[in-house]
C-alpha cells in the first residue's frame, strides 16, 4: 500500500485520480473496496479542513476534519451535538475520529448523525472545482460517495430546543435505539432516530404524533435486540421526546 499526504486540494484530487486511492480523515478506519491491487491511502489532515465558524442566519460551519473531541469541547457548538460527540466514540478515540468520517461511515446506530438530522445539517462536498451541498438525510441515503469526492464541511442550524432519549445495555454503552427531537425557532418540529434502519432517519411527524411515522420502520434484527424490540423502543423513546419538547 502507498501513503500520500497532500498539502493542497489540487494535490489531493491528483492522488484520488489514481486507481485504488482511498481517503482517510483521522485514520480510525479505512474501507477500500474489494480488490487484489494495492490501495493508495490519501490522508486529508494537511488540507486545513478543520475548524468551527459561526455563519449568517444562525448557522454554524464545521470543517470535516474537526475531530469529535473538538466538538465536545467547543463553546459554540449546540449542547446536543457536544453530548452526541462524546457518545460517538470512547475518550481514547475522540481525538482521532472526525466529523466527516462519521458522516461518511453512516453508522446506523450513530446518535451524532441523528442530532445532525434534526439540526438541519447540510454536507459540503467537492470534486476538483465542483462544489455541492446536500442535506444530510439525502447524503446518507446516496452513499457510498462517488470516487474523487471529498467532504469538506458540515453546516448546521444552531437554535431551537432539543430533547434526546436513548436506551443502551448499560449507561456507558452505545444506544440500541435513540430518539432526538428539536423545536425550531419558528415552531417547527424535527424528530430523528438511530438504530431503526440502515442509517439514522429523519421521521415525518407533521401530524404531531409518532404512530404513522413508525409504521414503515424496518429495524435491524441482531444480538442487541430483535426487530420487534427495537420497534417497541422506537415508539416509547419517540413519544418521550415529543412529550419533553411539548
Amino acid at each position: 500500500s502507498l501513503y500520500r499526504r497532500p498539502e493542497t486540494m489540487d494535490e489531493a484530487f491528483t492522488c484520488l485520480d489514481r486507481p485504488g486511492a482511498v481517503v482517510i480523515g483521522g485514520g480510525l478506519r479505512v474501507n477500500p473496496g474489494p480488490s487484489a491491487e494495492p490501495i493508495e491511502v490519501v490522508d486529508l489532515q494537511a488540507l486545513g479542513l478543520s475548524g468551527i465558524e459561526p455563519q449568517d442566519a444562525g448557522r454554524l460551519r464545521i470543517g470535516s476534519m474537526t475531530n469529535l473531541q473538538q466538538l465536545a469541547d467547543s463553546g459554540v457548538v449546540p449542547a446536543s451535538l457536544r453530548d452526541a460527540a462524546r457518545r460517538e466514540q470512547p475518550s481514547t478515540l475522540r481525538s482521532q475520529a472526525t466529523l466527516g468520517g462519521c458522516v461518511v461511515s453512516a453508522d446506523p446506530e450513530s446518535e451524532l448523525l441523528a442530532v445532525l438530522l434534526v439540526h438541519g445539517a447540510v454536507v459540503h462536498t467537492t470534486r476538483r472545482a465542483q462544489e455541492a451541498l446536500c442535506p444530510v438525510e439525502k447524503f446518507l441515503s446516496s452513499l457510498p460517495l462517488p470516487g474523487g469526492t471529498i467532504v469538506t464541511a458540515v453546516t448546521i442550524e444552531t437554535g431551537g430546543d432539543v430533547v434526546a432519549r436513548r436506551t443502551g445495555r448499560t449507561r456507558a454503552d452505545g444506544a440500541i435505539v435513540s430518539a432526538v427531537g428539536r423545536r425550531t425557532r419558528s415552531g417547527g418540529l424535527q424528530l430523528a432516530m438511530s438504530g431503526v434502519g440502515a442509517t439514522p432517519l429523519l421521521l415525518n411527524i407533521s401530524d404531531g404524533t409518532v404512530g404513522q411515522a413508525l409504521v414503515d420502520l424496518t429495524p435491524p434484527d441482531d444480538f442487541r435486540g430483535s426487530r420487534e424490540y427495537r420497534r417497541a423502543l422506537a415508539t416509547v423513546l419517540a413519544t418521550r421526546v415529543l412529550e419533553g419538547i411539548g
